[in-house]
């Protein structure tokens, strides 16, 4: 096999497992209800896209300053402005 064959085939392999994270991720936080007490029980980023889903289903502000990332605050911050 040639070399530009093998780095399509990685790329797109790549590609294919970032999608499929995405769309696990996207259906933990939106495939489900959302909860205060679920966003409690979630760490790291899963946490924040919590909070974040939780601040717009709910038009709650106060959810947004949950959030840790920094970036990811003030985007779902920027909704009530």
């Amino acid at each position: 096999m040639n070399k530009s064959k093998l780095i399509i085939i990685l790329a797109a392999t790549i590609l294919i497992t970032l999608l499929a994270v995405m769309v696990i991720k996207t259906l933990m936080i939106n495939g489900f209800s959302i909860s205060e007490e679920k966003c409690v029980s979630m760490n790291g980023s899963y946490a924040d896209d919590c909070w974040h889903s939780l601040s717009h289903q709910t038009s709650t502000k106060e959810f947004c300053n949950k959030i840790i990332d920094n970036e990811k605050r003030g985007h779902c911050l920027e909704h009530y402005s």
